[in-house]
């Protein structure tokens, strides 16, 4: 009797050690799981940072290139301004909707990442459909000052603002189909992360 229940005891301190090993184990899965999770979150992102860091130096690129072409053709300035405004304005949106934290991403509360994830895939279709109005509005007006000009001035002023009607209605199009795939790629890379949260939670 006293040998049974000394073996007893002795497969439960087993099964306990047993036990203990395997939440050690469980704890270090968990814990490299959460890294990799973590450094594949900042690496998926990436991209959406390096997008935008791209758009702000792009403004004063574009802020130039279209004094130019205001200045050459003697188009309305009100157009310019308008431009100027809504580059500034389109960038500094941009860039507080998309920006997380890394250290948010590496060592913050999972859900509160997914959560603030989800916030910023609402709020950039907000952006994305508002900004749309104000920059056809610009387009409309552009390309009304490029008639303008085919109407009123001759030689090579007029035969560009003739191309400039059609190279913007062309350029539109294009810009359209390249912000609409930017903005599903940008969409669907929060989803991924969302789902990668929620399968290790």
């Amino acid at each position: 009797m006293e040998e049974m229940n000394l073996q007893n005891m002795q497969e439960l301190d087993e099964l306990r050690t047993q036990m203990s090993q395997l939440r050690e184990t469980l704890d270090q899965q968990r814990i490299v799981n959460d890294r990799v999770l973590r450094s594949s979150m900042k690496r998926r992102l990436s991209w959406i940072k390096r997008y935008i860091w791209l758009e702000i130096a792009l403004v004063p690129v574009l802020l130039i290139f279209f004094a130019f072409l205001h200045h050459a053709l003697g188009m309305s300035w009100w157009l310019y301004g308008l431009l100027a405004v809504m580059l500034v304005v389109d960038v500094t949106v941009d860039y507080r909707v998309n920006h997380i934290d890394d250290s948010q991403l590496m060592a913050g509360n999972l859900t509160d990442t997914a959560r603030q994830l989800q916030r910023m895939k609402r709020l950039r279709a907000w952006a994305f459909a508002i900004e749309l109005v104000p920059l056809m509005l610009w387009l409309l007006g552009l390309l009304y000052e490029f008639y303008r000009v085919a109407q009123t001035q001759s030689g090579w002023l007029q035969a560009f603002a003739q191309g400039a009607i059609f190279g913007t209605v062309i350029g539109c199009i294009i810009g359209l189909v390249v912000a609409v795939v930017i903005f599903v790629k940008m969409q669907r890379t929060n989803d991924d992360i969302i789902a990668q949260i929620d399968e290790i939670s």
